[in-house]
Parts: structure tokens; C-alpha cells; sequence
């Protein structure tokens, strides 16, 4: 088809890096073109999808519905002697249900509920402990609406909120607050960061991975991006249009915490997209 076209031994990009391009079918490609002059174009469309028109924001929006609906049914079923794989079976069941009037879609990444100290880490996956009478257990969720993606992280207590998790949250909400407050276009990627950090350093806190980055339309293993990243040194400037999923995770000795929203940057400013309360949901 190419080569019918008469473009045969033009300069045509690959992306070398796309998940699903394989050795074999790079080797293919190459040989049925022989005349053409090869470029690694990785990224190269992705950062074009950094800025998002706007059917792809109103999807944007739907999923973020999905996403706060899939955190209020994690709310409810998860409690104490519950299996992690039922309540991971009754938030897929709410995410692909969707809303009366959009369906849901497969997330790219899986859903995780960290109890425990399985929240020490990010993206484990489940099994079929069962939740303690007393859990501090981190949520990172997903809606998705035509392979829009939406990330909302929160976290929620079975029984009384140790002083250390709480104490902690207060830092990450008010982390949040600062990231939300610097989040507008002209700040650099590495500008929104350095927000949080200044907040977290006065609790004493650090975290070394980065914060966020560039989320829309996904498919697995993954829905982020790979172009803007939250973190030092990325002097990516933000611009009306770009959708960032901020998420801070504080992953301790034996438990751990997440906070994230899905924000838009708009042309004066920003608005979440992902609407839910971010203080601890205490279970009792």
C-alpha cells in the first residue's frame, strides 16, 4: 500500500518502543521497503495527544465520572473479612457497568487495593486475603470511556486512623493543594513538583519518584503517556489542553497512602476533572 502510493523511499518514522511493534515485524516492515529511509519517531504522536481536543476532554470528563464511582463502590464493599479478589471484582464490575447513560471500558492498568502491608508498595496486585479489623488500605482506580482514562487514587481506614497516617495525610491534602495551585499554563512539569516538595520537606517527608504525568487515551499496559512527567528536571511546559494525572503515593515500612486527581490545564488555570473528598474514608 506503501509503495502504491509512491512513498515507498520517503523518510518514514517508527516508533522502536511501541508495546506492540515486534523484532519480527520491525525485520518485516524494513524488508518490504527496502528504498526507505528508516527514523525512530517514539513519542513523536504521543506528544502530539498531549494536548487534548475537546471531544477527547468530554470523554475525559465521563471517565472521571467512572472513576468516582468506582472509588464510592471500593468504599462499600471493602470491610473487614472481605476477600481483596471479591472487592476487586465488584469495582471492575462498576467500572465496566458505566453509568446510565455511557457504558465503561477496561482500564489499562488494573485496579489496586493495597491493604496492609501490601500498601508499602505501589501496583501490587490482589489475592485473597482478607481485610483486617484494623487497615489503612490504598485505592488507585480508573474510569475509562472510550479508552479515555481517568486516574482517582484515595485511601480509606477499617477502624481507627493511626496517628502516623493521619498525620501523613495532612501533609499529602495539603500537597495536593499546592500541586492544584501551581498547575497553570507556563509552569514547567518540574515546577508543579517542586510545589509539593516544598510542602511535604516542612512534614519532614520525601518522596523520590516523580508526582504525576500526561494521562487520555490508554490501552494496556499502561495509561500514561510517556511524555510529561511530574518530577525534576522536566522543564515540559504546560499548556491549555494537557490532562495530568497527579498522583501522591507515600508508600512506608508497612503501610502507605495515595491521593491522586485527574487535572486539566486550562487556558487560565486548571480544574479537576475528578471530583471526590480527599480526607481518609474511616470505615468502622
Amino acid at each position: 500500500w506503501i509503495v502504491s502510493k509512491g512513498w515507498g523511499s520517503r523518510h518514514i518514522g517508527i516508533e522502536l518502543e511501541a508495546y506492540y511493534f515486534s523484532p519480527k515485524g520491525h525485520a518485516r516492515l524494513v524488508a518490504g521497503l527496502p528504498n526507505a529511509k528508516w527514523h525512530d519517531a517514539d513519542l513523536l504522536v504521543n506528544w502530539i495527544r498531549a494536548v487534548k481536543s475537546a471531544p477527547e476532554i468530554a470523554y475525559l470528563r465521563k471517565a472521571s465520572i467512572l472513576a468516582e464511582a468506582a472509588v464510592t463502590r471500593a468504599f462499600e464493599v471493602i470491610a473487614p473479612g472481605v476477600r481483596e479478589c471479591d472487592a476487586i471484582a465488584a469495582i471492575q464490575a462498576a467500572q465496566i457497568a458505566g453509568s446510565p447513560d455511557f457504558a465503561g471500558d477496561i482500564t489499562a492498568l488494573p485496579p489496586t487495593i493495597l491493604g496492609g502491608e501490601n500498601a508499602s508498595a505501589p501496583h501490587i496486585m490482589w489475592s485473597d486475603r482478607r481485610f483486617g479489623d484494623n487497615e489503612t488500605i490504598a485505592l488507585e482506580l480508573a474510569g475509562v470511556c472510550r479508552r479515555y482514562a481517568a486516574g482517582l487514587a484515595r485511601t480509606m481506614q477499617l477502624g481507627k486512623t493511626p496517628t502516623n497516617v493521619s498525620d501523613t495525610a495532612k501533609a499529602v491534602i495539603e500537597g495536593m493543594d499546592a500541586v492544584l495551585d501551581a498547575v497553570r499554563p507556563g509552569t514547567s512539569a518540574e515546577a508543579v513538583e517542586a510545589a509539593w516538595r516544598k510542602v511535604i520537606q516542612r512534614y519532614g517527608l520525601k518522596k523520590e519518584s516523580r508526582i504525576g504525568y500526561s494521562i487520555g487515551v490508554a490501552y494496556p499496559p499502561d495509561w500514561g503517556e510517556h511524555t510529561i512527567s511530574l518530577r525534576p528536571g522536566d522543564k515540559t511546559v504546560l499548556e491549555p489542553g494537557n490532562v495530568v494525572h497527579s498522583i501522591l503515593g507515600m508508600w512506608m515500612d508497612g503501610w502507605g497512602i495515595e491521593i491522586s486527581e485527574t487535572i486539566l490545564v486550562t487556558e487560565t488555570g486548571h480544574e479537576t476533572l475528578t471530583k471526590f473528598p480527599r480526607e481518609i474514608h474511616v470505615k468502622s
